[in-house]
């Protein structure tokens, strides 16, 4: 990427962005089922049971169970389909990774004889809480063009400022930074479509005029749409936890959250319309997405019996600062199959920084050891979605969001059973969980349904296990928030295979 011109900083009212949105904000403040092996073959049911690393990331009481010094690291193989339907047409998306995903230690203390602290641990361990890498591809023929897009952004908007004065050396770029600085994002967009001959002024000859018109003509479109992203989210855990009388864990974690993220956005447009002077459009954009956040935890499990187990979680809101960035692209071509024009500004756009509060959750656990022989366990989480928030208050695009948020999100449960049985050296595991869309409304996101399979096998001082964990869910894709607001519907299947490798220390 060469003679890139860098941006101060957009105004944060850039309300046509493909970033900044409450679906993005979905997507950054989530977390998949990740982590140990172990705790992966249970389907994540660890609440009341501990002695588990990622278990510590469910509940920070989890670290004091464990009867001596402990690490471990764990390999995740990720596979992740996509089946579109968009206007009829079903197209097929496969992605697939391996990451390092799990990695911590535990440091197990014995207290003094007779005393109310019997025990405590103290541990580090980092998760990876989402991998970001995924595709979805959506083709089909739409009755709405993406100059409807451009449109959108351009009307209301006087020619005047979308005219390049090369006479006195003004470039594409310069004029592409002007317009990002001094009216925002959209005005961009409207700029584009203009400078590649997507659109034209209703009046060429008078500067004022704010009114244009599409030249993909009236009819139908044939359309490529590709969602690529990559990158991850990650917790560092930094935990402490006593045991109180042999009989009651408390723990507390404070989390450090990282989001890196890169999603490339491109659509591909043809047509045969008659009326048409642009007949084929590539319209590309990358979007990089960088934030730091920072969430507390607090748990407790109990031992009611020798055999009956529960546990209680209070997870805090995550408060992130978010950066993001975008260079665009589009080219289109005429009824000659000619290039007409290739609209490259190499700028990037910086966005202001912003503030992205996720919601907290609470979690109630219950788990019964059936000795040495296994344990069965039960997760119940409830989250209200409604109360994630962007800010600053003073931006129209955020106080726009938590409009949203307030009316389309509401409160969501997740169940998680797991079960575990031991046959010498060997365990094996299974598990299942549930989790409810956040959306009151099923067609923009559908629940989440997964099952988990796994081993594991000791040799004493060391432990490998190996899980394979399932998960499937339908959901709308949305081309672009204006214009050609179209959607796919897309299901997804998700399947992992981790290895965990331990050490009693």
């Amino acid at each position: 990427m060469k003679n890139i011109l860098i941006l101060s900083a957009l105004f944060a009212s850039a309300l046509f962005s493909n970033a900044q949105s409450v679906s993005d904000g979905l997507l950054y403040t989530g977390q998949d089922l990740n982590g140990t092996a172990r705790y992966r073959g249970l389907s994540g049911a660890f609440g009341a049971l501990g002695g588990d690393l990622s278990a510590i990331g469910s509940n920070p009481a989890s670290s004091v169970v464990f009867t001596n010094n402990y690490a471990a690291v764990s390999l995740g193989i990720l596979g992740s389909d996509n089946t579109s339907n968009y206007f009829g047409t079903n197209t097929i998306a496969e992605t697939s990774d391996v990451t390092i995903n799990q990695a911590g230690g535990v440091l197990v203390f014995e207290g003094p004889e007779n005393k109310t602290v019997s025990k405590f641990a103290m541990s580090l361990n980092y998760d990876m809480t989402r991998n970001f890498d995924n595709s979805v591809n959506a083709r089909g023929t739409s009755p709405i063009s993406i100059s409807q897009y451009f449109l959108n952004n351009a009307n209301g908007i006087a020619l005047d400022n979308f005219i390049v004065r090369t006479g006195d050396g003004e470039t594409v770029g310069d004029l592409y930074q002007f317009l990002g600085q001094d009216f925002g994002f959209g005005a961009q967009q409207g700029f584009l479509g203009y400078e590649s001959f997507l659109i034209d002024s209703t009046d060429d000859s008078d500067l004022d005029n704010t009114n244009y018109v599409s030249n993909t003509g009236t009819g139908s479109f044939n359309q490529d749409y590709l969602v690529q992203t990559s990158g991850y989210s990650s917790k560092f855990s930094f935990n402490g936890a006593l045991e109180l009388n042999k009989k009651w864990n408390l723990g507390i974690n404070l989390n450090s959250h990282v989001i890196s993220m890169e999603r490339f956005t491109s659509i591909e447009e043809s047509n045969s319309n008659t009326d048409a002077s642009i007949t084929d459009v590539r319209f590309d954009n990358t979007l990089f997405t960088e934030a730091n956040g920072f969430s507390l935890q607090l748990g407790l499990i109990g031992k009611l019996t020798e055999n009956l187990r529960i546990g209680a979680t209070y997870e805090s809101p995550t408060w992130y600062t978010v950066e993001e960035s975008q260079i665009q692209e589009i080219i289109t071509r005429g009824t000659n199959s000619s290039e007409v024009a290739r609209v490259r500004p190499d700028v990037l756009n910086i966005f202001a920084p912003y503030q992205l509060r996720s919601p907290g959750s609470v979690t109630g656990s219950i788990a019964y050891i059936f000795g040495k022989s296994g344990l069965l366990s039960l997760d119940y989480t409830s989250k209200d979605y409604s109360q994630m928030r962007f800010s600053p208050d003073n931006s129209d695009l955020f106080r726009n969001n938590n409009q949203i948020i307030n009316e389309s999100l509401e409160r969501a449960a997740s169940i998680r059973i797991g079960g575990e049985y031991r046959v010498q050296n060997w365990t094996l595991r299974a598990g299942y969980r549930m989790e409810e869309s956040p959306y009151a409304n099923k067609n923009i996101m559908d629940d989440l349904t997964g099952y988990s399979l796994g081993f594991g096998y000791t040799w004493g001082k060391t432990i490998l296990d190996i899980s394979y964990d399932h998960s499937e869910r339908d959901y709308s894709q949305q081309l672009f928030d204006t214009g050609l607001n179209t959607s796919a519907g897309v299901f997804n299947e998700m399947d992992n295979i981790v290895f965990t490798l331990g050490f009693n220390l």
